[in-house]
């Protein structure tokens, strides 16, 4: 065997290998002793028939592709190792001569990844401050669960719960019909006009009125047209929210002595939440930054890995059924590869903010033991209740563990990544990114190129 290796743009390298005769030969006489079987030549039985009757029946050509099969998966191995290769994805197999066999095999490799000077950088930390009008609304919000619904006899005004029907179209199509709906009357509501419509009417009334829908209706079908808002009012309720008092914050969650010590509550609640989506920012401008600066080298194999996953988390189609995936395309009005292009940005960017949370992983020996995912583990199903036990046998699977492997592992890099760009520990992040590339395996068996004529036309397939 004969190996060329030629280095090509892209973290590719393409091989030509040249199997040398005797080794060719033997494939042929392996690829006729499987073939003879399967065909039935008049005077012998079934594999007994000579080779050059079997090659007459069948093509010569046959036998070369048979032989292929056979030769070429071996050959490719023998030619990683000689090359001291480790490949990302399958290569692209292009048939260059039959006889004497020679193949190229276009093979993409592990990406290359300079992060840079990541311990530069010095992004600002965020400063948390509780709004306490903030804090009010949601005291307002627990005052208005324990409060109390009496029926009035008035116009509706904005915070009555209103009943009745709401019926709405935009020319012959109806878009909402709910004959015995209740609704908390705000300006706020989903549907536009019909807080407009509905305050003032009494219980008995109905009303019919038009409305245009903006341009970003959820509905994009509708969206800027002329709806008929039809409404009838068969009960208004007042709202009479609890008493704010210290009875009040004793009867709320887990209980609270004083309407102060509840408010204060509150406040610590915001104030983490919003230290986590301060982190959560932070971690991901921290990210971005360090993209920016590094330097990588990748096959575009693994963009087009990044696109099918895309796809088809969007689509929520299971890649092994084309009926569906083509059902999808047929309801987006466009070509497969009309979509592909519209998400490969997107799958772009992915790839490169994996591949560098990977890397940093790496450069921080930042590390998750079993021991960490049991414990994980134990936290998250900690109050399941009668549960735990099922909860605890799906998690006691090789998948459900390296999911958890990887989350934890993402969640540690992040953090750490926050905490060198804003010099100095942050809170625990809640941030679940995508998880650091695994390490690839190596490729798998490539397939044979199509011979005839068209045999430069090979494709590529993917490890996954």
């Amino acid at each position: 065997m004969k190996v060329t290796a030629e280095p090509l743009p892209e973290r590719q390298v393409r091989l030509q290998i040249e199997v040398d005769d005797d080794r060719h030969n033997a494939a042929i006489e392996q690829a006729y002793k499987k073939l003879a079987p399967r065909v039935q030549i008049r005077g012998f039985r079934p594999g007994k028939a000579p080779r050059p009757l079997i090659e007459k029946q069948l093509g010569r050509h046959r036998l070369l592709d048979e032989a292929m099969d056979i030769v070429i998966p071996e050959v490719y191995r023998e030619a990683l190792e000689s090359e001291d290769l480790t490949p990302v994805a399958q290569p692209t197999i292009e048939l260059v001569t039959h006889e004497p066999l020679v193949f190229t095999a276009t093979v993409p490799l592990q990406p290359v990844i300079d992060l840079g000077d990541y311990s530069s950088l010095n992004l600002p930390r965020e400063a948390i401050t509780i709004d306490e009008a903030a804090v009010e609304e949601y005291l307002t919000t627990l005052r208005r669960q324990k409060g109390t619904l009496e029926p009035v006899d008035r116009p509706a005004q904005s915070g009555d719960r209103v009943s009745g029907s709401v019926h709405v179209t935009v020319g012959e199509a109806v878009i909402f019909d709910d004959p015995e709906v209740e609704y908390r009357l705000s300006e706020d509501l989903a549907l536009p006009g019909l807080f407009d419509a509905v305050n003032g009417m009494k219980k008995g009334e109905e009303k019919q009125t038009t409305v245009e829908l903006p341009e970003d209706f959820q509905d994009s079908r509708y969206a800027g047209q002329t709806a008929t808002i039809e409404v009838k009012v068969t009960e208004v309720k007042e709202e009479k929210l609890a008493d704010l008092d210290d009875a009040f914050a004793k009867d709320v969650g887990e209980g609270f002595e004083t309407v102060e010590a509840l408010r204060q509550r509150i406040r610590d609640d915001m104030s983490k939440a919003e230290t986590d989506a301060a982190n959560r920012r932070l971690e991901s401008a921290a990210l971005d930054a360090v993209v920016e600066q590094a330097t990588m080298e990748y096959p575009a194999v693994l963009v087009d890995h990044e696109v099918e996953h895309i796809l088809e988390d969007q689509a929520n189609l299971d890649p092994r059924d084309p009926q569906a995936q083509q059902l999808y395309l047929s309801r987006l009005g466009k070509s497969e590869e009309e979509v592909k292009a519209s998400v490969r940005e997107e799958a772009e960017q992915r790839l490169r903010r994996s591949l560098v949370l990977s890397k940093f992983a790496d450069a921080e020996n930042i590390t998750v033991t079993d021991d960490d995912v049991t414990a994980e583990v134990q936290t998250m199903v900690g109050g399941a209740g009668e549960q735990m036990e099922t909860l605890l046998r799906l998690f006691d699977t090789d998948n459900a563990k390296d999911t958890i492997k990887r989350s934890l592992l993402t969640r540690r890099t992040l953090e750490r990544l926050a905490e060198v760009a804003g010099g100095e520990p942050g809170a625990a992040a809640t941030t679940e990114e995508k998880a650091p590339a695994k390490p690839a395996r190596r490729a798998s068996t490539p397939k044979k190129p199509r011979s005839g004529p068209r045999d430069s036309d090979a494709k590529e397939t993917d490890t996954e």
